[in-house]
């Protein structure tokens, strides 16, 4: 038995000497290998590069926020830091008992000054405590004298209660003072 031939020519229309038949199929293998290949690699890649650019430009609205943020807050450093020098430079300057007499001169006459000790105030601080002994005319230049510790390169805190002890023209005073320092 005889199996009939189903073979299947294509006709040849040729065009120049071109084969438009054949370059018509070349063409059409070659749009469906290119639709493929986007739908497999092109395609893939293209929703990866868009996850990644949706996170960079989150991170970078992040970045600039916090960036933003830290320009406002050193603005606002910077001004705390010039509105407070005076403060801070008290802060790193330590006791001398010579600027210290002069100071104090304008109001009382100090006699001795003696450091009893010196501890850790508040973990950032450290604590000084000063015994002085002292005359005075009259007691409007003790509180002229504490008005004026605020004025003083240190920062001192002055301790209450103070003894004054009344001698012939003068009054004899002893106070304890606490000068502070950054650690």
């Amino acid at each position: 038995m005889n199996l009939p031939n189903f073979s299947f020519k294509f006709p040849k229309i040729k065009f120049y000497g071109i084969d438009v038949v054949k370059n018509f199929l070349f063409f059409i293998f070659f749009i469906v290998l290119t639709l493929i290949f986007i739908a497999f690699v092109i395609s893939p890649v293209v929703h990866i590069f868009k996850k990644s650019k949706k996170s960079y430009y989150q991170y970078k609205h992040s970045l600039e926020t916090i960036t933003n943020e830290y320009k406002d807050k050193l603005i606002k450093l910077k001004k705390l830091k010039n509105e407070n020098r005076k403060i801070l430079n008290a802060f790193k300057r330590g006791f001398n008992e010579k600027n210290f007499k002069m100071f104090a001169s304008k109001y009382i006459n100090i006699n001795s000054i003696k450091e009893i000790n010196s501890t850790v105030y508040q973990k950032d601080f450290i604590k000084t405590t000063y015994m002085i002994k002292a005359q005075i005319k009259s007691p409007k230049n003790f509180y002229d004298f504490i008005d004026s510790l605020k004025n003083y390169k240190a920062v001192i805190r002055v301790y209450f209660p103070i003894d004054f002890i009344k001698n012939d023209e003068d009054i004899n005073l002893t106070l304890k003072l606490e000068h502070y320092k950054l650690k």
